[in-house]
């Protein structure tokens, strides 16, 4: 893989959820669109079942997108293959992302969506660690992300050589300190709650920055006047055109 150089000045764009507001979120239909229009990077979300497999869905619950009851924790893979998005896509795999990435130059922010237990996340880090590997996707081209420091913590125990970042609100300085102890090489922010000194510290501390949702003008202006390393929208087809 050969990685994307980011610079501060012209920041990367990133599919949220794989461009939610210009098309199905989270579906590999999704992805190849993007894929097509020139998009370098998107993130996605992953939930484990409960016959340990990873499916990408931004919601625990299946009624959101798909309109039936169901928590994907609680699913096989069988059981989730059979519904379909209000669109009439399936809920993709880990594996058939990769499997589609395959020798693309494409950027991946996945974020752990953290199961009710400890051991389940021990087990969702184990299982999608390994899938990486097999697939030669830990390099420059993957960033894991999450809310929560100890799928972080154990993503970087488990292999050492993948970047992650830290999803939190920028208003709290202590979240810097966090993304440090945690071994992170990105900080993923919420826009509306990030500082200039939040900003500038998280660099200063040799950080990139990742700003997130950006949904309107005024917003993209403001992720490019923070100096944003990544700017993380719904609507990717629109802003990589600024």
């Amino acid at each position: 893989m050969t990685g994307i150089t980011v610079f501060a000045a012209d920041p990367l764009i990133v599919a949220h959820r794989m461009g939610a507001g210009e098309r199905d979120e989270n579906v590999l239909a999704s992805l190849e669109e993007c894929c097509s229009k020139g998009i370098k990077a998107f993130e996605t979300d992953i939930h484990i079942t409960k016959d340990d497999q990873i499916i990408a869905t931004h919601d625990g619950s299946l009624m959101r997108r798909c309109g039936v009851e169901g928590v994907v924790e609680d699913m096989t893979l069988e059981e989730i293959k059979k519904v379909r998005t209000k669109d009439g896509n399936p809920l993709p795999t880990l594996k058939e992302l990769l499997t589609f990435l395959k020798d693309k130059d494409i950027l991946m922010q996945l974020e752990i969506k953290s199961p009710p237990t400890l051991g389940r996340l021990k087990k969702l880090v184990e299982v999608m660690v390994k899938e990486l590997k097999e697939a030669d996707f830990i390099g420059d081209d993957l960033l894991v992300i999450s809310f929560c420091p100890d799928a972080l913590r154990l993503t970087r125990e488990a292999e050492g050589s993948i970047k992650t970042g830290l999803l939190c609100g920028g208003s709290d300085e202590k979240n810097i300190q966090t993304a440090k102890d945690n071994g992170c090489s990105w900080i993923s922010a919420e826009l509306l709650t990030t500082t200039r000194a939040f900003a500038d510290k998280a660099h200063k501390e040799g950080f990139k920055l990742a700003l997130w949702t950006i949904r309107a003008d005024r917003d993209f202006i403001l992720a490019k006047d923070l100096e944003a390393d990544a700017i993380v929208t719904d609507y990717p087809e629109k802003y990589s055109k600024r």
